[in-house]
């Protein structure tokens, strides 16, 4: 996104400011962070014979992006946060308003992951309030309401966004649009509207080169298969999951494959192959210190051996999960 934006812009224009967007994020939301895909950012000069030049500026909102990237996927949200918040000062320093959007959409993605979804929806409509931002801006905040709305169960009005969202923009990104509509129709029960966005979606992100959103078009897949009885389909579209999630080096994602693997063995009554999924799912997440997904993983196992029989075993692996539910 390359467009400029007119410098009158201020958040303050919204009846905001962003002082009460620091504010409320430092005091409401201090423990996590995410990095929403910055390489869109949009930068505006700044006055001033004091003032630190427009590339220099940009730089630094980059580094602290990636600083905050990096300190998420260790789950270090703490440190992520300050980079953040970082960032959106240096955006807003320079009247950056695609900077500025961004933010508000990543802080909504943090809300979202929170639970709080009430305050998640407040940050997406603060985007559609900033003037300027372009469609392709607008598609993706569109997109972030669709997800919330989902999560609310409240479908229709998710399928309404997602729709908004290709209508703004559809561009390379309209295989996650096309994910979600699968995924709604999964959620409503409507197997067959499910399967066909998911095959929609999985052909776009092919074609547009699209690899973390192949993969969830894939594991998407993976589970209408499953959920219609269509066990050796089910596990194709898992064993392609996982072949992508490894090439991108994704370990949570690799995780979800293994575990959605061994549900499927699980459902059939191949109980020795779901444990060994189970394994090594749990494997890879305690590697990646992912607890949550390692408790996962390890609830799974034990219902595994208790299906199979050994009440021992299941046991002893409860046991295990109980430090990991403390650690999350």
């Amino acid at each position: 996104m390359s467009e400029k934006h007119d410098s009158r812009y201020t958040m303050q224009d919204t009846g905001y400011g962003i002082k009460k967007i620091v504010h409320r994020a430092s005091c409401i939301m201090h423990r996590f962070c995410l990095l929403f895909v910055s390489c869109f950012l949009l930068f505006i000069g700044c006055g001033g014979p004091s003032a630190p030049t427009l590339p220099a500026i940009h730089a630094q909102a980059i580094e602290y992006n990636q600083n905050a990237a990096k300190a998420a996927e260790k789950g270090d949200y703490e440190k992520a946060l300050d980079y953040y918040m970082e960032a959106l000062r240096i955006n807003q320093s320079v009247e950056n308003t695609g900077g500025i959007a961004i933010n508000l959409i990543n802080l909504a993605v943090i809300y979202q992951k929170q639970g709080n979804i009430s305050e998640a929806e407040k940050l997406i409509d603060m985007v559609f309030l900033i003037p300027d931002i372009n469609d392709s801006m607008k598609a993706e905040a569109a997109f972030e309401k669709a997800r919330i709305f989902l999560k609310e169960k409240e479908l229709s009005k998710a399928k309404e966004w997602v729709n908004k969202s290709l209508a703004l923009n559809k561009g390379i990104r309209e295989g996650s649009r096309w994910n979600l509509l699968g995924r709604i129709a999964l959620v409503e029960g409507n197997y067959s509207e499910a399967l066909t966005a998911a095959n929609t979606a999985l052909k776009l992100n092919s074609v547009n080169k699209q690899k973390t959103e192949e993969a969830n078009s894939m594991r998407l897949i993976a589970e209408i298969r499953a959920l219609t009885d269509k066990f050796e389909e089910s596990r194709e579209a898992y064993m392609k999951a996982l072949e992508i999630d490894k090439e991108s080096g994704d370990s949570k994602k690799i995780a979800v494959d293994l575990k959605g693997l061994g549900d499927i063995f699980l459902k059939y009554g191949r109980l020795q192959d779901a444990v060994n999924f189970y394994i090594r799912a749990y494997t890879v997440s305690r590697t990646d210190e992912d607890m949550e997904g390692a408790s996962k993983a390890a609830e799974s196992l034990a219902d595994a051996y208790r299906k199979s029989g050994d009440d021992k075993k299941a046991e002893e692996i409860l046991k295990t999960k109980m430090p990991l539910d403390k650690k999350k």
